[in-house]
């Protein structure tokens, strides 16, 4: 598990947590809205590496960004719940069975399959994100209309990232 991999994974959530933190914190949209661009580690996440290496490695992820920005865990968690449920997801998605993931390329989803994968993952982030942040039933209207804005802008930038790395993600 803690190989050459392991490590260039490690340095890519640790620009992501710094990134996320130090540049994407302060892009705000209507002084409330806000892309999280580091579901991208979870999002891009090869399905052929090892998936315990990516529960450890988005566990990690959130809890740099939650050290860093004092939110007592909540990014931890939820980053890692879709990091959880991914695998799951795509072989709902791809139609896959257990025994034919290991072959199994993101190259081979449709525009449609990554728009709904994207959308689904991105959606249960920042809805368990927001709800931990806010942790009360009584608004969970303006939790929903919160968390839809932010993923939409969110899916906008992983749409902007899968496009400038076009050929480094999606294997």
């Amino acid at each position: 598990m803690f190989n050459k991999d392991f490590l260039i994974n490690l340095i890519k959530i640790i620009v992501l947590a710094l990134l996320q933190v130090f540049v994407f914190n302060h892009i705000n949209f209507l002084d409330s809205y806000q892309p999280y661009i580091y579901i991208v580690f979870v999002l891009f996440y090869s399905p052929n590496q090892n998936k315990y290496a990516l529960l450890i490695l988005a566990f990690l992820l959130g809890l740099i960004i939650d050290t860093l920005e004092y939110t007592g865990g909540i990014h931890a968690f939820a980053l890692t719940f879709i990091a959880f449920f991914r695998g799951g997801i795509i072989k709902v998605l791809a139609g896959k069975q257990d025994y034919e993931m290991e072959f199994f390329s993101f190259k081979s989803f449709s525009f449609i399959q990554w728009l709904f994968y994207l959308v689904i993952l991105i959606l249960l982030h920042n809805f368990i994100l927001f709800f931990l942040e806010n942790f009360k039933i009584q608004g969970l209207a303006p939790l929903m209309i919160n968390a839809l804005i932010n993923s939409a802008l969110t899916l906008v930038f992983v749409f902007i990232y899968k496009i400038l790395f076009k050929n480094k993600v999606g294997s």
